[in-house]
C-alpha cells in the first residue's frame, strides 16, 4: 500500500482502506477517450462564405453584396499609396536559393512574430 496514500488515512480500518484505495487506483487509470475529442465536438459541416459583389470601380477593392457603395474609398475620395515592393522581400518571395525556401516554408510564423508590431509612427502633437 502506497505510504502516502497511508499517511492521509490514519485512523481507518483496513477494510475502508483497501476500498478506497481500489477506487482511487481505477480513477487513477487512463480512459481510451481522446480529450481533443470533446474540443472537436462543435465544429460544423458547412461554413456560410459571404457572396462577393463587384469590384468598386474607383479602387477596385473586392465587395461583398451588402457592402454599400464608396464604403472602400469614399467614391475615389481616399487614395491609397501603392507603395514600391522592396528588393529584399521579393527575392525571399521568388528565388530557390536556401534562404528562400526557409522564408517561404516558415512565413506564417514571421507572420505571427510581426502581427502587432509598429514599424514606424508619425506622431502629430497638434492633436
Amino acid at each position: 500500500m502506497n505510504i502516502m496514500f497511508q499517511q492521509m488515512h490514519v485512523g481507518y480500518d483496513n477494510d475502508t482502506l483497501e476500498d478506497e484505495e481500489e477506487a482511487i487506483m481505477s480513477s487513477a487509470i487512463p480512459s481510451k477517450v481522446d480529450p481533443l475529442d470533446f474540443v472537436y465536438t462543435n465544429i460544423p459541416d458547412t461554413t456560410h462564405i459571404l457572396k462577393l459583389d463587384a469590384n468598386c470601380k474607383h479602387c477596385k477593392a473586392k465587395k461583398i453584396v451588402s457592402e454599400t457603395d464608396g464604403f472602400c474609398c469614399r467614391n475615389g475620395q481616399i487614395e491609397l499609396k501603392q507603395p514600391e515592393p522592396i528588393p529584399e522581400l521579393m527575392r525571399l518571395w521568388s528565388s530557390m536559393d536556401a534562404d528562400s525556401r526557409h522564408f517561404r516554408e516558415n512565413i506564417r510564423f514571421f507572420n505571427g512574430h510581426f502581427t502587432f508590431t509598429t514599424l514606424g509612427v508619425s506622431l502629430d502633437e497638434n492633436y
